[in-house]
């Protein structure tokens, strides 16, 4: 029985169970920490219990309280040993049921296979404040447009660039967007801000920061740019990108497990498939400019004091004469 039969067995028991309590399903083996999901009556939200023993449970404070779920550590009674707790996270309400469906998985995922009590508890509440972050940043109803058309981009440019030039372990490392940090992509002294729009002419790009094509702080800034059409039923989609990159990491599985984090932390799911299959894209166009001299651009250390927080557009038509060769581009990849 898939995890999905459990859910909608569990489901279907609910609709004839009026009492109070956690209805539940065991989805892990029985040792050393047995794990279950379940629904909690009457409200019927999901919950993921990981039993384990009294001295490696963490404290009922060790995980803030956040958005979308709720953590607690207590003795249920129905434990495998006298000397068990239970480790429960709950969907906060209904609203999350749907994403709480990918938080079940991710963790039976990281846990399953681990023997060392310690260790299962500690990635257990490692991945717990990772969903954390989602909550805080993201959107758990899926990402926007604009999200899902950058998102785009950045893997385009991942697989298409970075996997084709240097091991996929140091490629995924260098997908530095989802952390929120200056750039998109940074390897050594070099930094690339990758741009996609969907506009048919007069290509101008939204720049939502004045860091963002601030090369000061690197050696080398080069802004690469995809032109999309937008395109409905196309089978080139977000989530078909998704697939190939996974299939291309499969054989180096930490790269892999770095990728979905990073998926994880730029708000993409696997649930919002359908949703995300809705659009397809084809690339028109692309380019690479190096962001140097008189590149239009604004830098942090040109502003007054008191100004801050600023975006604006550049006209790629002005840009010409700092566009680059894209095997010139892929050296510095190589290099990198």
């Amino acid at each position: 029985m898939t995890h999905k039969d459990h859910w909608q067995s569990l489901e279907d028991e609910a609709h004839h169970y009026r009492g109070e309590g956690i209805l539940k399903r065991m989805i892990g083996n029985s040792e050393p920490c047995p794990i279950y999901i379940g629904l909690r009556q009457p409200d019927r939200t999901r919950v993921f219990i990981l039993q384990s023993p009294k001295e490696c449970a963490p404290l009922s404070d060790a995980i803030p309280e956040s958005k979308g779920f709720k953590y607690e550590v207590l003795f249920t009674g129905d434990e495998v040993h006298n000397d068990f707790v239970s480790i429960i996270l709950s969907a906060s309400g209904q609203e999350y049921n749907d994403v709480f469906i990918s938080i079940a998985e991710d963790l039976f995922s990281k846990l399953k296979g681990l023997q060392n009590n310690y260790e299962i508890v500690q990635t257990f509440v490692n991945r717990v404040r990772i969903w954390q972050l989602f909550f805080a940043n993201q959107n758990p109803d899926g990402l926007s447009e604009a999200a899902q058309k950058g998102l785009y981009g950045e893997l385009v440019f991942l697989k298409s660039y970075l996997l084709k030039e240097v091991h996929p372990d140091k490629a995924v490392r260098y997908w530095t967007g989802p952390k929120r940090r200056q750039h998109d992509f940074q390897f050594g002294p070099v930094a690339v801000e990758v741009k996609t729009s969907s506009a048919k002419k007069h290509l101008k790009l939204h720049i939502s920061s004045e860091q963002q094509l601030d090369e000061t702080q690197v050696e080398k800034l080069f802004l690469c740019y995809f032109s999309v059409a937008l395109i409905e039923n196309s089978k080139d989609t977000l989530p078909l990108l998704v697939k190939d990159i996974r299939k291309l990491l499969e054989a180096t599985p930490l790269a892999l497990s770095h990728f979905n984090n990073s998926l994880l932390e730029s708000g993409y799911l696997d649930i919002h498939t359908e949703l995300y299959s809705e659009t397809g894209y084809s690339i028109r166009d692309s380019g690479f400019f190096i962001v140097e001299g008189d590149f239009p651009r604004i830098r942090e250390c040109e502003l007054r004091k008191g100004v801050g927080e600023l975006s604006y557009t550049i006209d790629l038509d002005v840009c010409s004469s700092y566009e680059i060769d894209k095997i010139e581009f892929r050296r510095y990849l190589k290099s990198g």
